[in-house]
């Protein structure tokens, strides 16, 4: 990923108590890992955070014409311990994009993916 959207991603994520570790992208997906302060403090991945991060990739998609793809997210406490981690699938953005999946179904689908690490 270059600098200039690793920056407007790490902005948009500071703003949620996310800060941004890591970040590449490859054809299929973009690969983040960000430390989460709501995590770190309840000892788990807040779902309304993970709705967030991913609002803040439609937002890029939308107003910024990033390539639509998949998303890939490993969540870390603020010692870089890993949490766990959640996807969103190019198909699933395309299908709300295009009105054949509603918002509550994506989220469905969203909090499906999401699998913790045992501690």
């Amino acid at each position: 990923m270059d600098e200039d959207r690793e920056f407007a991603l790490e902005s948009r994520l500071t703003n949620h108590g996310c800060y941004l570790r890591e970040a590449a992208v490859d054809d299929d997906a973009y690969h983040v890992t960000y430390q989460s302060a709501a995590a770190d403090a309840n000892g788990e991945i807040p779902h309304q955070q993970v709705g967030d991060v991913v609002n803040d990739f439609r937002k890029l998609f939308d107003r910024r014409d990033w390539p639509v793809r998949s998303v890939e997210a490993t969540v870390t406490d603020l010692n870089d311990d890993p949490l766990g981690s959640w996807r969103a699938e190019r198909s699933w953005f395309v299908a709300l994009a295009d009105g054949d999946l509603t918002e509550v179904e994506f989220s469905e689908r969203l909090l499906d993916s999401l699998e913790t690490v045992q501690r």
